[in-house]
Formats: structure tokens, sequence, C-alpha cells
């Protein structure tokens, strides 16, 4: 049976934060959310029987905010997977992750997720300064995010990971050392995903950027913020597996590396992608033409591609530089039948030639310099 994830977007929140341009908003009432999740549910049916030979690996539900919904509708919803998708119940690989915001994210509602199956919590942290909880349009403090880790522990996770943002409005580098230091501290936190800001057109951060009232980091602090993180963290036993990730060993992210190993996944809900039977595609982002397709059986995917033999080449490379480990020209060979050795030479040579990566026999892979240019290094590969 081959691998497969899965991934359920949740578009709902009880605050839009400043800085996200995800398909996501605040609902206008309680009926618009039960629709939603009927039309979920009608998706998720549809799969039935399209998925043979496959056995389900991973599932995230993510968003928006999942945690801001009833524990039913994530329950109703699990339920319909089960009876799409094939599942191996007694599989110790398999992951099951759900979002939590801590200001949503209660201790009924973490207690009901664990009885559901979920065996992984990623709980939105960002930073542990009120104050630029407060400039992110956060709904939760320092202390609620404390209150979500012993929850989880209590319910019996032993697996959270929590997100972290630098190189904001304000933010010091000391700010960022102070968030993982009370991040290590905490032994149910096992893995951290760790983003530098970027500010998204459309966001409220845009519009305050073009107005010229945000003041960001400049890009040597931003920078540094980033390597004393790393740092940081490698004394406390997270590795770095990732541009942005770490964990303790083990606790990798096993539905993020598969979108990173090229695993086939369906996105199901609101705006979500897809990556199956080398074919690409995204559902709608928009809120009625989803309902009417669901609802008339109407096609709800835009964007659909079927990879050519040179895009997939392409997407070997630049998603696998994404992880520490890089790629390895074995597994290209034993992929496309060729080596990137040949197919890339050039581009390998330049790369090697500016010290973006380095190469340990058959497999490259990004240098710390590459990690900071890691978009120039990308780009020789699309």
């Amino acid at each position: 049976m081959k691998p497969l994830g899965l991934y359920i977007h949740i578009p709902f929140c009880v605050k839009k934060c400043h800085y996200c341009s995800f398909t996501s908003w605040c609902p206008r009432d309680g009926r618009q959310v039960q629709d939603y999740f009927k039309d979920l549910r009608q998706e998720i049916k549809t799969y039935a029987g399209r998925t043979k030979g496959y056995v389900v690996r991973t599932v995230y539900f993510g968003g928006g905010t999942p945690s801001a919904v009833s524990a039913d509708e994530i329950k109703q919803t699990m339920e319909a997977l089960g009876r799409a998708f094939a599942f191996d119940p007694q599989d110790p690989l398999l992951e099951k992750t759900i979002e939590v915001n801590p200001g949503s994210g209660t201790a009924e509602k973490i207690l009901a997720y664990q009885k559901m199956g979920f065996n992984r919590l990623s709980i939105g942290l960002q930073s542990a300064q009120d104050h630029l909880l407060k400039v992110l349009g956060r709904v939760h403090t320092r202390e609620d995010f404390k209150l979500a880790c012993g929850a989880a522990e209590a319910a019996g996770f032993d697996n959270v990971s929590a997100d972290v943002m630098f190189g904001l409005p304000g933010q010091s580098l000391q700010d960022v050392l102070e968030t993982v230091q009370m991040l290590v501290e905490l032994p149910v936190i096992k893995h951290l995903s760790c983003y530098s800001l970027k500010v998204e057109e459309g966001t409220a951060f845009d519009v305050w950027e073009r107005q010229g009232r945000l003041a960001l980091p400049g890009e040597e602090l931003e920078r540094e913020m980033y390597h004393r993180l790393i740092d940081n963290l490698r004394l406390h036993g997270f590795e770095q597996y990732e541009i942005s990730n770490f964990s303790k060993p083990g606790a990798e992210s096993r539905h993020n590396s598969s979108y990173w190993d090229l695993t086939d996944y369906i996105g199901l809900g609101l705006g979500a992608s897809s990556f199956f039977c080398h074919k690409r595609w995204s559902n709608t982002a928009d809120f009625n033409k989803y309902h009417v397709g669901l609802e008339c059986r109407y096609p709800i995917e835009e964007g659909a591609h079927r990879l050519s033999d040179l895009e997939a080449r392409g997407d070997f490379m630049f998603l696998g530089l994404r992880r520490n480990r890089g790629v390895d020209d074995l597994e290209y060979n034993q992929q496309f039948g060729r080596h990137f050795f040949d197919d890339y030479r050039e581009e390998i040579r330049g790369l090697l030639e500016s010290g973006l990566i380095v190469r340990e026999g058959t497999r490259i892979r990004l240098s710390t310099r590459g990690m900071d240019l890691a978009n120039q290094v990308f780009m020789a590969f699309v």
C-alpha cells in the first residue's frame, strides 16, 4: 500500500491575525460553521473508493484555527475520514495532528482530541512576550500557552509542537532567546516550527508597512535571531531537520516531511492544495463556489496540473533541499532513472563554487550561507 497524507482546512478564527494571509475569517454565525462542515464532510465522501492502494499515514487539521470550532465538528469529520479512506489502526507511525490556539484550545477540547485519536498537537505561540502577541493580533497570552501545554500533558499528549516567529515589529534578540528558553523548559514540547515574518499582501501588516507604521528589525538582526535560535535549540537537544523545523530525536513532523519527500497527499476543505498521482491542484478559496460546487456536484478544484518529468525532477531537488540532509543522487536515480549530477551539472557547479551548497558523496545539501539564501538556490532548479 502506498502512503497518503491528508490535510483538512478549517478556515474559522476567533480573530484574524495581523500577519495572516491564509484562507481564514471570523464566522458570521454558527450556521455558517455548520454549513461549512456539512460541505467538508460531503467533499470527504466523494473520495470513497478513489484512493485504492493507498493507506493514510498522516492526518493534519490546520487553518485558520481548528480549536475555534466545537470538538464535535472535528469528531464528525474524523469519522467521515475513517469511512472514506483506508487507515491501519495498528500502524505505529500513523500521525494525527491538530492545530490549537491557546486562546480557544480549552482543556476540554484538548482531552476530546486525544479521545478522537489525535496523537500530536501543534500549538501556536509565536512569541513569549505579551506585548508582541498584541502587535501580532493574537487572542492569547504567554500564560494561556503554558496552560494549553499543561492541558495537553494532562490529556496524555507527549508530542506537542509550537510555532515561533522572529523578525517581528519591535522584537529584540533577547525576546527571541527568552521565547526559546521558555519552550525548551516545557517537557511536552518536542518540536518547533520557527518562521521569519514575511509581510504578505493584503494583510494588516502590509497596510501598516506601506503607511510607514511597521518598524521591522534590519536584515542583519533578523539573521542573527535565526542563527542564535538554531544554536540555542541545539544546546537543548533540538536538531534542525529542515530550514524552519526543529525537533527532539524521533519527533520530526511526518506530515510536513511528506511534502518534502513528494509523498501523495490530498487537501480537503476551502483552498486546500493536493498532490496526488503526479497531479497538483487546489480547491477554490471562494466559500460560495465551494458550497454550491459540493451541493450541485460542480468541480471545486482549480489550477489542476499534471507534472511533467522535468517539473517532477525540479520539485525533487528544491523541496528536498529544504531538509538539512539535502538530496541524494541514489534516490533521484531510483525515482527517475537519471542522475542529478548530469541533469543539473551547471547549476550544481555554480552553487558549489558560490558556497551555497556542499557535496557529501552522492548527496548535496544547503550550506550555512545557503540557508540564508535558500530561495536563490531553489530558483536554480525551478
